[in-house]
């Protein structure tokens, strides 16, 4: 039973906080015009344009020495020109400054110019003619450890959002909030991505060169890029809030175009002030402050909606989210706000440069953290943790690869290997050895590293791989069905699951389930549904991310009341569902299912469906098999009668002239023959002793044709009467015996049928002493096919059919004759 939270009344509260956040944002834009318009209004002049600002690469600070350079950037004009830290200087274009900061003023307003700087450094005097390129805006080159921690950050900050965009991107087809999360995600790349680019450009080749340049023209493009992103993204934060279920009827269409209003006061500044130059009096920096504020503002008020909804009722049932995301949204909101109080009042009066730089830089970083975190409930569902782990693996194996190639080189020096000095054949086979020793520590390094960080869902995947390749050994559907069951609950940490597969006939379900705990999924339930699930022929899950099928709204609900929470369909190879996989909830509150598990189901499920398949196709095949057995029999029958009408009848004209009475014998045993071979007609087995009195008129008959040539011992064990044996197999090898043996050798000779049980089976062995078989005369044993008959090879191949095995009939032969034995079971395996 579900519980509803009341509504919120009245609705005016959340829209007078979204208008509230959108002219609050402003409000330093706002104050910054109105300062400029009251100066210029007071002293009645006109204002002059601000042309864009001049950069060196140096920062100037003030000491007791005079004015020096405490930091010269690398890629700077300065540090080209020969500049370094700790010069002090003289002159500035032949005039001498007594402040840091005028001489900072005075290269900011001298863009495109050369400056002529004296310096003294110890006690050298230095002329340096030194060109000024423009000021990388939003980008500070003001300490080594800032420009690092500047640079690592945005790398940083883009890889996370690149692996989250990767891991939304395969979601966004199918669910609204994944779009919007891809969306949001997206245009923090452009900020963060464009950031970084613009920091490697700078660091690679210096500050953009004069304005009209095509070089300026490009990076002035790309800080266009970026700061789109970064102006963009916090709107479209604050539009996901307000597009949540618990907010979207709350906050007006009236309302929401609000929320675009200070993005697109800022964008138009940003972009006039680049493209010119400037705005009026404002350079493209000046919308440093008005952009960290709006920025803070957004983010607060998100975050502050973000943690109102995470307390609530979403979707009519009662969820909250996990502690520490809770907790996380709460501190971002804080910092927020926090960071909007300190840039309206302490940045435009703060003197530290240095210190202002961090802040601002910081302050960016921080900006992102609420796009992820505000996407976690949708990252949750995708390949986040999968990609977040394989980069790890891979930086830190090749860390150490270069580790080892830099210990190594170091090693070479330390043995005293001067590897500069012995030429560069000496050289290049240094290079291989350190080559070839990092590619041999590399694939177990990184085997190592993955065993460490494997994260629980790969285990399960792990588990899933072995499964897929276990079932196309199992024997029947039933075990398939309990051993996919019993793998994939724990597997992928369920609190229950439940298999369905098809049974080979194809007429009724096979199940299996792991605890007996929801999903209720019962094989009624299931007929229900099935009609839908063989249409829909797609996932179907609890929440938008990973749903498919889009079911009935009916159907979908019978589901979730049940318990289901997952159900993957197993189809086969012609796009037919064979079966199905439902899963309950994850044993882990909060825990949910991914795209990942969802694919490695999918698979698992293919590999089903291609086993049942399989399954399938060998029932049918022994099916077929039977029924060619079964044709065989009745064409050895066939056969039978009229071989044994022609010599029956033969003996008994030649017995009616001269013994009417055997002859009148011999016609009371062909009827009693023919009686036995009607009563056995269409039977797979018959009991020894129906065999044996089969074979016992057979053999009357053929004494009374070959009279004193032919003799019969029978040796036959009370204990194998019972044994079931194929039908007219024992016949079969009687008849060979004779016809092949005893009739092809002068003088005639005897046969032998013995029956005793050994080790749990029975052997039967007709023997003859007739001219034996050539073809296994000799230490090789021959092929069949050389001397196989039709009933040879009819019996051969039933045996095989029934048993499985084709050392059932041995066949021994020499100069002497011939023994063929039948090893049976004591029943039969039909």
């Amino acid at each position: 039973m579900t519980r509803k939270d009341p509504p919120l009344r009245p609705r005016w509260r959340v829209r007078l906080l979204v208008a509230v956040a959108s002219v609050l944002a402003l409000l330093p834009l706002a104050q910054l015009g109105a300062s400029w318009w009251e100066y210029s209004r007071t002293l009645g002049i006109q204002l002059d344009e601000t042309p864009p600002r001049g950069s060196v690469g140096v920062r100037w600070v003030d000491t007791e020495e005079g004015i020096v350079s405490a930091y010269v950037f690398p890629s700077g004009s300065a540090y080209a020109a020969g500049l370094r830290d700790g010069d002090r200087l003289i002159e500035l274009d032949f005039q001498t400054y007594f402040q840091a900061v005028d001489v900072e003023r005075s290269i900011e307003r001298a863009t495109g110019v050369v400056l002529a700087i004296t310096a003294l450094r110890e006690n050298e005097t230095l002329l340096l003619e030194i060109p000024v390129a423009r000021d990388p805006t939003f980008l500070y080159a003001l300490s080594p450890a800032l420009w690092s921690a500047t640079g690592w950050g945005f790398a940083l900050a883009t890889l996370l959002h690149v692996l989250a965009l990767l891991s939304v991107l395969p979601l966004a087809r199918r669910a609204q909030r994944a779009r919007g999360a891809a969306t949001l995600i997206s245009a923090a790349i452009v900020w963060v991505g464009g950031n970084l680019a613009r920091h490697l450009w700078v660091t690679l080749f210096g500050p953009p060169s004069l304005s009209g340049s095509l070089a300026s023209g490009a990076f002035d493009a790309l800080t266009l890029l970026a700061l789109a992103g970064w102006i963009a993204f916090p709107a479209l934060l604050f539009r996901r809030t307000l597009l949540d279920d618990r907010f979207s009827s709350l906050a007006s269409r009236g309302v929401r175009w609000l929320v675009w209003v200070p993005p697109a006061v800022l964008s138009a500044g940003v972009l006039t002030a680049t493209l010119a130059g400037h705005i009026g009096p404002l350079p493209p920096d000046a919308f440093v402050g008005p952009i960290l504020f709006y920025v803070c503002v957004y983010v607060a008020t998100s975050t502050a909606f973000s943690l109102w909804r995470q307390w609530r009722v979403a979707s009519g049932e009662v969820t909250t989210a996990p502690m520490w995301i809770r907790v996380a949204t709460a501190f971002v909101m804080t910092l927020a706000l926090v960071g909007a109080l300190l840039v309206y009042n302490t940045l435009p009066a703060f003197q530290d440069e240095v210190a202002v730089g961090w802040f601002v830089v910081a302050l960016q970083l921080f900006s992102l953290l609420p796009v992820l975190l505000v996407s976690a409930g949708t990252l949750q569902y995708g390949r986040f943790r999968t990609l977040l782990t394989r980069s790890v693996t891979t930086g830190v194996a090749l860390s150490a690869v270069f580790v080892l190639v830099v210990v190594g080189s170091v090693l070479v020096r330390t043995l005293g290997l001067d590897v500069r000095g012995a030429g560069p054949v000496s050289l290049g086979l240094w290079t291989v050895v350190l080559l070839l020793l990092a590619d041999w520590l590399a694939p177990p390094v990184r085997r190592l590293i993955g065993r460490v960080v494997r994260s629980e869902r790969q285990r399960g995947r792990l588990l899933l791989d072995r499964l897929g390749e276990r079932v196309r050994r199992l024997p029947d559907v039933e075990s398939m069905a309990t051993a996919t069951a019993e793998t994939v609950g724990p597997a992928l940490l369920a609190r229950s699951a439940v298999v369905f597969l098809r049974e080979t006939d194809g007429e009724r379900w096979v199940r299996s389930a792991f605890r007996p705990e929801p999903p209720h999924f019962t094989v009624v339930e299931l007929d229900r549904a099935w009609a839908d699930f063989r249409d829909a022929r797609g996932v179907w899950a609890r929440n938008e991310e990973l749903d498919e099928t889009q079911l009935p709204e009916p159907l979908a609900g019978r589901l979730r009341q049940i318990g289901v929470a997952l159900a993957v369909p197993i189809v086969g190879s012609a796009g037919e569902p064979v079966g199905l996989i439902a899963l309950g909830r994850k044993e882990r509150r909060f825990s949910v299912y991914n795209i990942e598990e969802v694919e490695a189901l999918k698979s698992l499920g293919a590999q089903l469906a291609l086993a049942s398949e399989r399954l399938a196709l060998l029932e049918r095949e022994r099916a077929l098999v039977r029924r060619t057995a079964e044709a065989e029999l009745a064409a050895l029958r066939a056969q039978i009668n009229p071989h044994f009408l022609f010599n029956a009848l033969n003996t008994i004209a030649a017995l009616i002239a001269e013994s009417p009475d055997q002859a009148e014998s011999t016609v009371e045993t062909l009827a009693g023959l023919f009686r036995d071979v009607l009563t056995s007609s269409g039977k797979r087995f018959v009991p020894l002793a129906t065999e044996l009195r089969l074979v016992e008129r057979y053999l009357s008959i053929e004494q009374a044709r070959f009279g004193d040539r032919l003799e019969v011992q029978v040796d036959i064990d009370d204990a194998t009467l019972d044994t079931p044996v194929p039908a007219f197999a024992v016949q079969t090898l009687v008849e060979n015996a004779v016809k092949h043996g005893i009739e092809s050798k002068r003088g005639g000779g005897t046969v032998r049928l013995h029956a005793r049980q050994r080790q749990g089976q029975t052997e039967i062995t007709v023997a003859d002493t007739g001219v034996g078989i050539p073809a296994l005369f000799g230490p090789e044993k021959a092929d069949r096919e050389p001397f196989y008959g039709v009933g040879l090879t009819n019996v051969a191949d039933r045996l095989l059919q029934i048993y499985g095995t084709s050392d059932r009939l041995v066949i021994r032969s020499g100069p002497d004759g011939t023994s063929a034995s039948l090893h049976l079971p004591s029943s039969p395996l039909d």
